[in-house]
């Protein structure tokens, strides 16, 4: 039961219908609703009466108060902050810097949301207390910004954490907690951040911690820590992996198959390859050997206990031998393919595009790629795919290009960024494709943000910009990880203003300005990270979610 539900009965119907006494509520909070609604300018007044209690219950809410805890005790005050608070105005910004935080915690989207969360945690500063209820609520509505949120809550946020159930998320353990304290008391991001650091330091320990506690934590939980013995992975991490193939969850299994396949010596691949490597030959012809590869005749009996499914799903577009051999490709480390044949990546791919099995290939290559991420195969797959886009049939594009973004974000932020700078100087990809690939990740190097600022100014000016709603529509997030040497020019797209303009367009043109302003702030931010901050940085940093996993809050 909520606090205002002992006025829903008036608020329902009106005061006209049901003047009668207002509910009372018990405790300090009762008295002050009482004192409100006998004041003088509404007694008599029930219309104003009734709106004087909403007064005293809406910041009440706010601030965490629920009806089981109105005849409680007060809560233990928050610990004292280690952490300084944001400065309200920052030498050679414009304008309030809390102000602009007010405007990101309601009004802009994630990823500039998550980018100021991370400027403020390495100025080693917290939020200030006005702005926290927006901030636990940002981190309600959207997961993937938790990580980085939660190191700039301070004590305070915490505490308020603690006061309403919808915040409890963030209800974990404080910054001078005891670091074993974050694993027995934290939120998930603190337990994962703590796993991940004792991983890095003695990843037997840590698989030990992970592996005792696996049978009380729920299937999201398992998934993400499982996940974390990817740091230090090695074959000490083996058995429980495989066990792990047989978890309940889908999600549990699907990680521990991912980080097997990580482990070429592990028993899982090496099977794997066992029934592989027979449909794999080297063939003679006109005086050449070349080699050759066939589908399974039939299923084995072993198949379904190494999660291969023997009936194909009724929406596979794979026959029945091409979906067991996509089972098996997927499952077989990717470096065997190349020293088994002694062909590149690159070579690979264009053999397997000229046999009879080439889509089942490709799609179960390019799942054991989503596992290792190997550099090599993405640069192969990347060039596959811009040449194919031309010839392919006008159904597979979307496909084509949803697999084009996947590999580019696999690639190191150096390599991913020629990609698309050439794609830029080629005008190979729409302007809005590359705006949204480019506003997901890190920030931008200089080379790249100077193309992509130049192509926006240049549409500006033409006055075609005002007409892409496209790209209008991600003009704040590019803002979010434009390098700081294009800041000015990409603040200046807001001087830059037609006759015509929609008010639509004119807000999101204030909008850029507001962005340029908040870069410029938290970039003149000192920058002192504290030792105690360096780890929680680091994994939110590690932790950056795709494009498209941070939805919009506003």
């Amino acid at each position: 039961m909520s606090a205002w539900t002992p006025l829903l009965p008036v608020a329902m119907v009106g005061t006209d219908r049901q003047p009668g006494p207002l509910p009372e509520w018990p405790g300090e909070i009762g008295a002050l609703v009482a004192l409100a609604a006998q004041a003088a300018d509404v007694a008599g007044h029930p219309a104003g009466q009734v709106l004087r209690t909403m007064a005293v219950i809406a910041p009440c809410e706010a601030a965490g108060m629920q009806d089981r805890v109105w005849t409680a005790p007060l809560p233990e005050a928050a610990a004292d902050d280690r952490l300084g608070v944001v400065p309200a105005r920052v030498d050679g910004a414009a304008g309030s810097l809390h102000t602009l935080l007010r405007w990101v915690l309601t009004e802009a989207p994630g990823r500039l949301q998550q980018q100021a969360f991370m400027d403020l945690a390495a100025a080693g500063l917290r939020l200030p207390e006005s702005l926290l209820p927006l901030a636990l609520d940002v981190g309600r509505r959207a997961v993937a910004l938790r990580a980085p949120l939660l190191p700039v809550l301070g004590e305070r946020g915490l505490w308020l954490a603690r006061q309403r159930e919808d915040w409890h998320y963030a209800a974990g353990a404080g910054g001078d907690a005891p670091g074993e304290t974050h694993w027995t008391e934290g939120t998930l991001e603190q337990r994962r951040a703590f796993l991940a650091r004792e991983r890095a330091v003695d990843a037997t320990a840590a698989r030990s911690r992970l592996e005792s506690a696996l049978t009380e934590l729920s299937a999201k939980e398992r998934a993400d820590l499982v996940a974390q013995l990817a740091v230090g992975l090695g074959m000490g991490d083996e058995a429980l992996l495989d066990r792990l193939r047989a978890d309940r969850s889908r999600e549990v299994r699907d990680v521990a198959l991912d980080l097997l396949l990580r482990l070429p010596d592990a028993a899982h691949p090496r099977r794997a390859i066992e029934r592989l490597a027979p449909l794999v030959r080297r063939e003679r012809a006109l005086l050449r050997q070349h080699w050759v590869i066939d589908a399974p005749q039939a299923a084995a009996a072993d198949w379904p206990s190494d999660q291969m499914v023997v009936a194909r799903p009724s929406t596979e577009k794979l026959g029945e031998r091409a979906w067991w051999l996509y089972q098996l490709v997927r499952q077989v480390p990717l470096g065997w393919w190349t020293t088994t044949t002694s062909m590149t990546p690159a070579e690979l791919l264009g053999w397997a595009a000229k046999t009879d099995w080439s889509e089942a290939m490709m799609r179960g290559w390019f799942d054991a790629l989503a596992a290792t991420r190997e550099v090599e195969w993405c640069e192969a797959f990347l060039d596959a795919l811009q040449a194919s886009v031309g010839s392919a049939a006008q159904a597979n594009v979307p496909l084509q290009m949803h697999q084009t973004a996947q590999a580019l974000n696999w690639l190191p932020q150096a390599r991913r960024e020629r990609h698309w700078l050439r794609h830029v100087q080629q005008g190979s990809l729409p302007l809005s494709a590359l705006i949204a690939a480019a506003s997901g990740g890190e920030t931008l190097g200089t080379e790249l943000s100077r193309a992509l600022t130049g192509q926006l100014l240049t549409r500006a000016r033409a006055g075609t910009l005002k007409d892409d709603y496209a790209v209008r529509a991600m003009l704040v997030d590019f803002g979010a990880v434009v390098h700081a040497d294009s800041l000015s020019a990409y603040a200046s797209l807001a001087d830059i203003r037609a006759a015509d303009e929609t008010a639509a367009h004119a807000e999101q043109l204030q909008a850029v300005a507001q962005t340029a302003a908040l870069r410029r702030a938290l970039l003149a931010l000192p920058n002192p990270l504290p030792n105690a901050l360096s780890d929680a940085l680091s994994d939110a940093h590690q932790r950056a979610p795709q494009p498209d996993s941070i939805p919009r809050t506003s």
